[in-house]
């Protein structure tokens, strides 16, 4: 299997990591300030709108609260949303650090989770992907490794070369080889496969043989051999 699907369930895994790792920092936030902060209540004083990349926009609620000393603080909540969420003069509850009372947010689902699950959901993700594409990867070169020491080379008849559009790689499609011929444990007609591939080689193998090699303990494994037409590290 081509060294490039390695690099993108690494790539994949890496970027998971990083999210999940936001997400589970923004949790353990959330739980610190819930735990150790102090609660009151809080008066959305206007509605702060800002604008994205494609010109639309949302609101935050700007809100209001006194500590337990009386000074008044101010904030801007964490989520965003269009419609507003909240209504100027609305009243909210407050979760605030008694020691730095700067550091407040509105005691509600989306405010307080809003970021670990959007951040630890989509990094879960990307962890999985990435490692489901290492693993299967990691696992076929192992098996292809294997084949090439002890697998047993036959003669299969050139079928097709064809696009392997099940895949897209920055939106092309690789190419697999197909050949047929009788496997030697099973003695039946079968199908050969080759692992994706990034040149069509039809021209090059009509009317030719393909090696194969296979093991007669496992029939559903094989490699097709294209190693005098390409470089298949």
């Amino acid at each position: 299997m081509p060294r490039i699907f390695i690099w993108i369930g690494g790539a994949f895994l890496a970027v998971g990591l990083v999210f999940a790792a936001v997400g589970l920092w923004a949790w353990t936030e959330d739980r610190a300030l819930s735990n150790g902060g102090a609660r009151t209540t809080g008066t959305v004083m206007e509605l702060e709108r800002r604008y994205d990349s494609d010109n639309g926009s949302t609101f935050r609620p700007v809100v209001v609260f006194h500590d337990r000393e009386g000074t008044r603080h101010q904030f801007v909540g964490n989520v965003g949303s269009s419609p507003p969420a909240y209504a100027p003069g609305e009243t909210v509850s407050v979760i605030y650090d008694p020691a730095a009372p700067g550091r407040a947010i509105i005691d509600g689902f989306m405010d307080r989770h809003f970021v670990p699950l959007i951040f630890g959901g989509i990094g879960s993700v990307f962890a999985m992907l990435g490692s489901a594409f290492l693993f299967l990867s990691i696992r076929r070169r192992r098996i292809v490794a294997r084949l090439k020491a002890t697998g047993i080379p036959i003669k299969a008849r050139f079928v097709e070369c064809y696009r392997d559009t099940s895949t897209k790689v920055n939106g092309r499609s690789p190419w697999r080889v197909v050949g047929q011929a009788k496997h030697p444990a099973t003695g039946k007609l079968c199908s050969f496969k080759s692992d994706q591939i990034w040149v069509d080689l039809s021209r090059h193998l009509a009317g030719r043989d393909l090696r194969v090699l296979v093991d007669p303990a496992r029939p559903d494994q094989h490699f097709v051999d294209l190693s005098e037409y390409l470089d298949e590290s």
